[in-house]
Formats: structure tokens, sequence, C-alpha cells
């Protein structure tokens, strides 16, 4: 089915234990700031409900009922395009928050769960498409609870000194499902999603196994408590805000990370989809990492873009297009935004397929080095953007002072810069490079999908050293590359050549 907008707001008032600026929250969609987020979540359901969407956003399911295309597994090129597309284009409208690490927790498990069952003989792949089919019948979101809190981050999970729940770990089992302990932090949207996907975010030697779990739970359930951090803005929906947060007004000026607290949370064992398997744990973490950075390359498609562009035009504004080295810095802002797009495009144009499974995911080496791309250039795009704006982006000017009528001759006089460009515009472009440079962006963006050193992680295990040591030791005429499975049935070109040469002409003194 497809939920509508009514029933998604709805079913938010379900009792959950919702904290934000030190406050318990009644209701999260009467809050003055957290019916916000509400609403960033509820975009979701205007897409799928949207006549000109639906082609992108919904399919039939093996029923033939209607059902969000992103609940189907991916097993083709052709379904990794398509959610792709949704991914840059639902975020680029400000939609498929509430599903987007769902899904991609929900792939991971899927593959994972398949994988154990053939090689230990457990039944978690039944429980995981049970609960697929679920999110196919209600529709509704789901958040990834993915990151743990990690205590002393030189110490293994069980060997945690002040206690044992820095890592979420099953305290209890029972006939009828597990009890589970422990935090998770930096979890979008959990306040306001209705289930949640919990996975390790590390792998875990046989000590840790009580940490080796995967499990889906209702956010309003018992135990279960949501700590919002401090939003980056605190501004209501308000011209106010769009002028001055313009990006962050965007996302939403409620669109606050949140810590989720499991304290001693009952889950029923078929919404358990690893318990124990300590051995697995990495590879859940893997394939977790890999499926939703093609979500982080194609969310940031839009930030990069809006800073390319308001770069451009703080260019333009300023009068310097004509300036080889402002030319040279917006190329290069272009080229790392088209650069990071097409390696994310080439990663579904070229999938992997786990060898214990039908699905499909992203080619693990394109899709880290597009995250990793972006990531580790945002510093640098930054300064760019800030280095053409000037020095205006440290100290903009606001909506009330520019609404201010006995001010804005002054401001209409001062702030002007290349003749036929309104002030206004000027100063918009300038709130906007603001926004999207300093708060929380300088740090999201290099963490969100896993830090720098995870690609780097990920990229190390993705390369095929055999074929870069065969290259090199044919091209040195070190003995072992004929063994390789390319190179070695390469015909010795050269030889060739050299077969069809006339004789060398041994007159002269070389």
């Amino acid at each position: 089915m497809i939920r509508t907008v009514e029933q998604y707001i709805e079913s938010l008032r379900d009792g959950r234990v919702v904290y934000y600026l030190g406050e318990k929250v009644k209701d999260v969609t009467t809050h003055p700031l957290l019916r916000k987020m509400v609403k960033i979540g509820a975009m979701d359901w205007v897409l799928t409900n949207d006549p000109n969407q639906r082609d992108l956003f919904v399919t039939k399911n093996e029923e033939g009922e209607e059902i969000h295309f992103l609940w189907m597994q991916p097993k083709s090129k052709e379904d990794l395009l398509r959610r792709r597309k949704i991914y840059l284009e639902g975020t680029q409208q400000g939609g498929v928050l509430l599903h987007c690490v769902g899904v991609d927790g929900l792939s991971a498990a899927r593959v994972l769960a398949e994988k154990m069952d053939k090689k230990l003989g457990t039944n978690y792949l039944e429980r995981v498409e049970s609960y697929r089919r679920y999110l196919q019948k209600t529709d509704i979101g789901v958040c990834g609870a993915i990151t743990d809190v990690k205590g002393d981050r030189s110490l293994h999970a069980s060997a945690q000194k002040q206690h044992k729940d820095f890592y979420v770990r099953v305290v209890e089992k029972r006939d009828d499902g597990i009890i589970v302990r422990g935090a998770k932090f930096h979890i979008s949207l959990a306040a306001i999603a209705n289930d949640a996907i919990v996975l390790p975010c590390r792998a875990h030697a046989e000590k840790d196994k009580d940490y080796a779990v995967v499990f889906a739970t209702p956010m309003n359930a018992k135990g279960i408590k949501i700590i919002n951090s401090e939003p980056e803005i605190r501004v209501r929906d308000t011209e106010e805000n769009i002028w001055d947060y313009p990006e962050s007004a965007h996302v939403g000026a409620g669109d606050t990370e949140a810590l989720i607290i499991f304290d001693d949370v009952f889950v029923p064992w078929e919404r358990v989809f690893m318990c124990g398997e300590w051995q697995y744990s990495q590879d859940i973490a893997r394939l977790f990492g890999t499926f939703h950075r093609l979500f982080g390359s194609s969310r940031m498609v839009s930030t990069y873009e809006t800073l390319t562009g308001a770069a451009a035009l703080m260019a333009e504004y300023n009068g310097l297009m004509k300036y080889t080295h402002i030319r040279n810095k917006l190329s290069w802002l272009a080229q790392t935004t088209e650069t990071f797009k097409a390696l994310s495009l080439t990663s579904c144009m070229y999938p992997e397929k786990w060898p214990e499974s039908d699905i499909m995911f992203p080619n693990l080496m394109f899709t880290n080095t597009a995250k990793y791309i972006f990531a580790n250039s945002f510093h640098q795009a930054v300064k760019l953007a800030q280095d053409i704006c000037g020095g205006i982006a440290a100290d903009p000017i606001s909506f009330k002072d520019w609404n201010n009528l006995e001010e804005r001759p002054y401001l209409e006089k001062y702030f002007g810069a290349k003749a036929g460009i309104p002030t206004e515009h000027r100063l918009r472009a300038v709130r906007l490079i603001h926004d999207i440079t300093s708060g929380r962006h300088g740090t999201m963006e290099i963490h969100a999908e896993g830090s720098l050193a995870a690609q780097q992680m990920m990229n190390f295990f993705a390369a095929d050293w055999d074929l870069y040591k065969a290259s090199a030791k044919r091209r040195a005429g070190i003995p072992g590359w004929e063994k390789h499975k390319f190179f070695g049935k390469l015909p010795n070109y050269g030889d060739l050549v050299e077969s069809k040469m006339p004789p060398i002409d041994e007159s002269y003194d070389v």
C-alpha cells in the first residue's frame, strides 16, 4: 500500500518518549520546532501520492500491490539505477529520508541473512523477507540506527571499563525474543520514524558476540527513549527562516540527529535478523556502508550543485568572473561535483553480487570512492566558496535588518556590487553560502555515511591488488604475472611485431 500524508502524521501520535531541548515532548506533530521535522518526513508520502512522481517512486510487488519502489530488493543494474534516481530526485525535493536508511539496512540484512542461513542453518532470511512484506503492506517510515556511542575507542565493546552498554547488546534471550540494552547516536529523523533497523557499526570478536545483533523495532516500544540534539536553528517556518537559513530551512529547522536509548527493550524473534553470529558482524557493517553510500553520494549532489552555483553567483555579483584565479576555483568546484556524480552513476552501471545472494549492490570501489571524494573535498569546497564570496560571508545581514525600512536604504546603497544586480539578490546568495559553509554542515558532510577512514578501509578491501601487482610484474619482467587471469592470457605483442619487422641494419654505431 501507499500511505497518505495524513496517515503518516497520525501514526506519530503513539506515546513515544521524546526529549527536545531539555523538555519531554507531548506530541511531535504539535511541537513548534519538531513539527518542522514531521513536515520533512511527510514529504516521502507527498512524492508517492503525486501523480507526476508515481512512475518513479511507486511499483507493484510480487502480489500485484502498489508499494514504494524502495521496498523491493535490487536484483539488477536497472533496479540500482532507479534506486539512485529516487535518492537523487527525492532528496532534491526534500523527500525519501524516511525510506533511504531503512531500506539500506534492510538490503544489507537480506544479503547477510541468506549467507548465514546457508552457512549456519539459521532461518534469518525468512524473517527479513517477512519484515519486508510487512513494510510493503504498511508503508511506514524507517530510520537506520547504526552508530554506537563507543565509549573508549581503544577498547572493544565487551572490554569497556565504565559499563558494557556503549554498544547495543543482547542482555537476555527468552523463548519469545531478546532483551537489548545500549544506545545509538547521530540517528537521523529518529523522533519521527515509525520503526528503526538496528545494526552493528563495526566488526566484533567472539568475546563480543552479544553485540553482534541486528533487529527491527517500533520507536514507541517500551524502554526506547529518544533525546534529540540541539537544532541548527530555532526559528520557526517563516519568511525570516528562509532568508537567514536558506539551506538549513530547506532540510528543516527541526532536522536534528538523536540519541536512541535502548533501556532493556524487548524484540520478538521474528524481528531479529542476527543474534550472536559475531564472525559476520564485519559483513553487515560493510554491506550497509556500501548500500548507504550510494544514498550519500546522491543526496550530496544537491548540496554541491547549490554550493557551486552560489559561488558562481557571487563571482558574477562581485564582478569577478573575468579573472583567471576565480574561474579556476569555479572549475575545481564543478569538476569535483561532476566527478563524484559520475562515480555514483558508475557504481550502479557496474554492480556486484554477493556470492550467496541474488541481491545486487553498488560497485564497492566506485561507490566508496564517490563518497570519499565529496567528503574529503568538502572543506576545500567551503574554502573556495567563502573565498569567492568574500568576508561578508562571515558577517551576513539578517532578514530583520533588511526588513527594517529605516535600515534598508543604507543596506541597498552600501551592499550593492556589480551594476544591474539587485542588492537583495546578492545578500540572499551571501546568506546561502554562510548557511552551507558554517555550523553542522562542516562536520556532517564529512562523517555522514561513515568517516573518511571507513571509505579508505573499504577501498583497500575492494581493490584488485592481484591485478595491480601482476601489471607491475609484467612491466618489470618479474615472474608470476603469467598466472593472472587477465595478463596471463595476453600474447607477447612485442614478439609478434618483431617477427614482422625487417632485419636490423648493423652499420649504425649505436
